[in-house]
């Protein structure tokens, strides 16, 4: 469905509101292993609403459309079918298990209920109001309906916009005025990022609270009869990466670089590659007919796939949408990557300098034609994540916005720490974009 200027006003309700308390009650009925040792299959009511939450369940299901809750009236069977709705989960139990099961949601306060039945037909059918308004082979779902054919062609790339300082001081102005830069701390502050207490680092490090964390570090919550709450010290590491200017130029590098982006920040807080991990979002606009549109996102999956195959580090799971487009504006390619890891809680390093006169030394990896060169980068990340592990390092930070300056300059004022650059080092290369590279 196409937005206009009109759709504010007329399509408000449409507009899909999260409720975080509805959230937290399903986290606590699928942590509980009465519940969850129940549960033979799973889906979350995303795109496509019940067809695909409830019809990936299994071969075949008769589903009842008039048992599903409902928000507000007045929807017919194809809106019940087909609408996305939050807070939801479409579960899979044996028929002697659903009275247990949907008690124990009761005890959440969560309304459970039976929506539909496996049947042996292999077929997909969907009753409303005594009719059947669905009735489809699994066979036809499984083969994806007709197959279908477009022409790709990827545009030359341009070179991303760089911007020169020849003065240090106009440079580091300059950048700490960069809306991209500069500090998020009172945006970062309406969120409460200690709930649950397994917080490893905060969003800000240091005596101060400065220095802006470039990862999600927090101890896997455990519960259950048996099991002390907050006893483990394993801890899940989030990282993301992206940098729209580089992929509305290139989105193939942009892609490339944003995988080397989100690794490099786990690397740098203390958890390993072997572990890692990849998800995807990917966001472009509308693609319709037009081989050139069609040329960005395959561009970017191509560089997503090189870093991949590179880093020998996998995606297994992603989000996209090629609805980002509004009238005559249309969102940059974008692919943002997501690297997750685990590692002990005791390893994670936070990134401000810690005390003064500490060696603080530039991990270097080399760039070319926008292209990070994937020998240099191993090696620092081998290099890192060796001193690292060996308890070497005090701090570690991978240049971003506003290059090393920014990183060295972000490093510093969580504990109000100084910082001297050697006299040899060029200015330009300060302030350039150094994906990839590393300060220990």
């Amino acid at each position: 469905k196409s937005h206009t200027a009109q759709s504010l006003e007329a399509c408000g309700a449409e507009v899909q509101k999260g409720n975080a308390p509805e959230e937290r009650k399903l986290q606590r009925l699928f942590r509980n292993p009465k519940a969850a040792s129940l549960i033979k299959k799973c889906n979350d009511f995303g795109a496509g609403g019940v067809s695909v939450a409830i019809g990936e369940l299994a071969d075949g299901l008769e589903i009842n459309l008039d048992t599903i809750p409902k928000k507000y009236e007045g929807l017919d069977g194809t809106e019940l079918a087909i609408s996305e709705s939050q807070e939801r989960m479409a579960v899979l139990l044996d028929k002697k298990d659903a009275d247990k099961f949907m008690l124990l949601a009761s005890d959440e306060n969560i309304e459970a209920t039976i929506v539909a039945s496996v049947t042996d037909n292999n077929r997909l059918s969907m009753n409303w109001k005594g009719r059947r308004i669905v009735d489809i082979s699994r066979d036809f779902l499984n083969s994806n309906g007709a197959v279908k054919h477009t022409d790709i062609r990827v545009e030359k790339a341009k070179e991303a916009p760089k911007t020169e300082y020849f003065n240090f001081i106009e440079g580091m102005k300059a950048i700490c005025e960069d809306l991209n830069i500069c500090s998020k701390r009172g945006l970062a502050e309406r969120f409460d990022s200690t709930i649950g207490a397994g917080s490893v680092l905060m969003p800000f490090g240091g005596k101060y609270q400065l220095t802006p964390t470039q990862v999600m570090a927090a101890k896997i919550p455990l519960g259950g009869e048996n099991i002390t709450h907050g006893s483990t010290n394993t801890a899940s590491v989030f990282a993301y990466g992206f940098n729209p200017y580089i992929s509305e130029a290139n989105p193939y590098a942009g892609a490339y670089s944003a995988v080397v982006e989100s690794v490099t920040k786990l690397v740098c807080a203390g958890a390993g590659l072997e572990n890692c991990y990849l998800s995807f979002q990917e966001y472009f606009c509308r693609l319709g007919r037009d081989e050139k549109r069609w040329g960005l996102p395959f561009a970017a999956l191509l560089g997503a796939l090189e870093a991949q195959t590179d880093l020998k580090v996998g995606a297994i799971g992603g989000k996209d949408s090629m609805s980002g487009s509004f009238e005559s504006l249309d969102v940059p390619p974008t692919l943002v990557s997501f690297a997750v890891s685990v590692t002990d809680a005791d390893k994670i390093i936070s990134p401000e300098f810690k005390k003064p006169s500490s060696t603080v030394v530039l991990l270097k990896t080399n760039d070319f034609n926008t292209k990070t060169d994937i020998k240099s980068l191993k090696d620092n990340l081998s290099i890192a994540e060796t001193l690292i592990g060996k308890g070497k390092v005090l701090s570690a930070y991978t240049p971003t916005f506003g290059g090393i300056a920014a990183a060295v300059f972000k490093m510093c004022i969580g504990n109000k720490i100084g910082f001297r650059y050697e006299n040899d080092f060029d200015n330009n290369e300060i302030f350039e974009y150094s994906c990839g590279s590393i300060i220990l």
